[in-house]
């Protein structure tokens, strides 16, 4: 099984290559929620522009809730 990471050297996404390690970053689900919310951009060439600015644009649509967290979306 192949996973996907970042790759820093090319600037994409591309399969984890172990005897590169260091040149991968995983970015996780959570992780990058962090830098929606955030409003913070993730690595060029991590995800096309306009997918990263409907993420963004989604979590800053979501109203904090009473603890200061922002809540989770309802599924439909």
């Amino acid at each position: 099984m192949q996973v996907a990471a970042y790759d820093k050297t090319q600037g994409k996404m591309a399969f984890f290559d172990p005897s590169r390690a260091q040149d991968f970053l995983f970015i996780s689900g959570t992780k990058m929620r962090t830098l929606a919310k955030n409003k913070e951009d993730p690595p060029d060439g991590f995800m096309c522009p306009g997918g990263w600015k409907v993420l963004v644009e989604y979590y800053d649509s979501l109203t904090p809730a009473g603890n200061g967290r922002v809540s989770e979306a309802v599924p439909v």
